[in-house]
């Protein structure tokens, strides 16, 4: 063949395996390859293979991923962790975020449970570990405390929605709350406890009781000196929430009640059989209510009963007053028809 036809026809052979070159990197890097919006959960230990099982579904090209995530050295550096994927983004882009970490956080909302057991279910359901995990890690905790109950553990949780790591492990998490729960407890706070001649566990379980009790932030001060005037006074507390978390926890807590239906349940936690506290709190208190329990009104109030569609209470220090305002209330529930 003639020289001068060969050199053309290699610069265009060297030209065509450059524009392949350029089209294969152009494709795995910059051309879109996510189909759609969604949240990848690539669980802890994961291996490549596992990844890209995940991340399919989601893609136009898997081929052209996995080619991008080995030469970015991806499969030697996974990290475990929910991850946001977004519709059109690139190879480079979405491996880019895989290797940096960078997580779609949870919005873990910790409610007021009447238990640990509930508390455990709910991290179960939103993070990483199973709930199993998360109560046995809670009960190992409560044994190195010295705790007899698991319950106990309650008076570390506060009820709020926190941004945390999906992978977040039962450990870190416990250790993040029992960091709030120190901060919150003040020497001011502490003293206010002293004074009350309450221990920190028995002024959690006063605000569990108050934070069953009340509908209104206004008077969560009054219900808590209602509470502290009757110990005071070596009164019974009377409770119908404690008679409730009594028969709910006698059945599991798979029954809802909104009534007593019997205060002469045995239960330590009955508040109509038994004298001062319960053993443990009846559910996990608001940082505010604990707040009313250390600064209560100054009241002589010992008695109180809801009043009708309003969410408020009718409070007194007689007797007979408070009879007559717990009589009207019943009589109301009975004509809506709650048993």
């Amino acid at each position: 063949m003639n020289k001068k036809k060969i050199i053309p026809l290699f610069y265009l052979i060297l030209i065509i395996i450059a524009f392949l070159i350029g089209k294969t990197y152009y494709k795995n890097s910059y051309s879109s390859n996510v189909k759609n919006d969604a949240l990848l959960y690539i669980p802890t230990n994961a291996t490549f293979e596992d990844v890209k099982v995940l991340i399919n579904p989601y893609l136009k090209n898997i081929q052209s991923f996995e080619n991008k995530a080995i030469s970015l050295g991806y499969p030697n550096k996974i990290k475990a962790g929910r991850f946001k994927i977004k519709k059109g983004e690139t190879n480079k882009e979405v491996i880019n975020r895989l290797l940096l970490g960078k997580q779609e956080e949870v919005h873990l909302r910790i409610r007021n449970y009447d238990d640990i057991y509930e508390l455990a279910s709910d991290l179960g359901k939103n993070l990483e570990a199973d709930s199993i995990i998360f109560l046995n890690y809670f009960k190992k905790e409560a044994l190195e405390k010295g705790f007899p109950d698991v319950e106990e553990l309650k008076i570390y949780f506060t009820p709020e929605t926190y941004f945390v790591n999906w992978n977040t492990s039962p450990e870190k998490l416990f250790a993040r709350f029992e960091k709030i729960h120190n901060n919150f407890w003040t020497e001011e706070r502490l003293n206010k406890a002293k004074k009350l001649n309450l221990s920190k566990l028995e002024v959690y379980t006063l605000a569990s009781i108050v934070q069953r009790e009340y509908m209104k932030k206004e008077e969560l001060p009054i219900i808590s000196s209602l509470y502290l005037n009757r110990l005071n006074k070596g009164m019974k507390l009377q409770s119908d929430p404690t008679v409730i978390y009594a028969e709910r926890k006698k059945q599991g807590f798979k029954v809802m009640m909104k009534r007593v239906k019997n205060i002469s349940i045995d239960s330590p936690y009955n508040t109509y059989k038994y004298k001062g506290l319960p053993p443990l709190p009846i559910c996990i208190p608001n940082d505010f209510v604990v707040d009313a329990v250390l600064n209560p009104a100054n009241t002589n109030y010992l008695f109180m009963c809801a009043i009708k569609n309003t969410g408020m209470h009718a409070f007194t220090a007689d007797d007979k007053e408070h009879m007559l305002n717990a009589k009207k209330y019943r009589q109301w529930l009975d004509s809506i028809g709650i048993k």
